[in-house]
C-alpha cells in the first residue's frame, strides 16, 4: 500500500462520537440564538411602544396647538391622553371639552362617561404600564402655549413601560411641554 491508499482507508471517516460531540455544539449554539432573538423581540416591542407613547404624547400637543376639530363640534379646550392606572396595556386620547364656549368650566379629565374619547391605543404584546407617577390618570395640553395639566397636579409626571422580562422604559412630560425620548 502506498500512502494515498492509507489515508483514505477505513480509518479515515469520522467516528460516531465525534459526530455526536459535534451535533451538541450545534443544538447548543442554535439554543443560544433562538433565546436571544425571543428576549431581542421583547425589547423591540418595549422600545416600540415607549416612542409610541411619546410620539402620542407630541400627537396630543399638536392638536392643541392647531385646533384640530372633535366631531365636528369645533376645537375642543384641549387634548389629552388618559392612564387606566399600573397594569393597563393600552391609553385612550381624548379631547377636553367643556359646556360654555370660553372653556371656564372644563375639568382637565377624560370624561368618565367616554363621551370625550378620541381613540384606544393598545401597546404591543406582553408590554403594560408599570408605574404612574404620583397617581397620574390624565396628561392635558391646553392652548395656545400649550399649557400642560397633570390630573392629580404635580410639576411633571412619569410613565412607565414593562415588558414581560420587567425591564422598563420610562417617559417624562413636564408642565412646560416637555416629552423626554426614549
Amino acid at each position: 500500500m502506498n500512502r494515498a491508499e492509507k489515508k483514505t482507508g477505513a480509518n479515515g471517516g469520522f467516528t460516531l462520537i465525534e459526530m455526536l460531540v459535534v451535533l451538541a455544539i450545534i443544538i447548543i449554539i442554535t439554543g443560544i440564538v433562538i433565546f436571544n432573538v425571543g428576549s431581542e423581540r421583547a425589547n423591540a416591542a418595549l422600545e416600540r411602544s415607549a416612542q409610541n407613547l411619546s410620539l402620542d404624547l407630541r400627537r396630543v400637543e399638536n392638536y392643541a396647538l392647531s385646533a384640530k376639530e372633535f366631531k365636528n363640534s369645533g376645537a375642543p379646550c384641549g387634548w389629552g391622553i388618559h392612564f387606566n392606572g399600573a397594569g393597563s396595556t393600552s391609553y385612550i386620547i381624548f379631547a377636553d371639552t367643556a359646556s360654555s364656549p370660553d372653556c371656564s368650566n372644563r375639568d382637565f379629565k377624560r370624561a368618565a362617561d367616554g363621551s370625550e374619547d378620541f381613540e384606544t391605543v393598545n401597546l404591543d404584546g406582553g408590554i403594560q404600564i408599570g408605574v404612574l407617577s404620583a397617581g397620574l390618570s390624565d396628561v392635558v395640553f391646553s392652548p395656545p402655549e400649550p399649557s400642560v395639566v397633570f390630573t392629580p397636579s404635580q410639576t411633571s409626571a412619569f410613565v412607565t413601560l414593562t415588558n414581560k422580562d420587567y425591564l422598563t422604559k420610562s417617559i417624562i412630560v413636564n408642565q412646560a411641554g416637555y416629552i423626554s425620548s426614549p
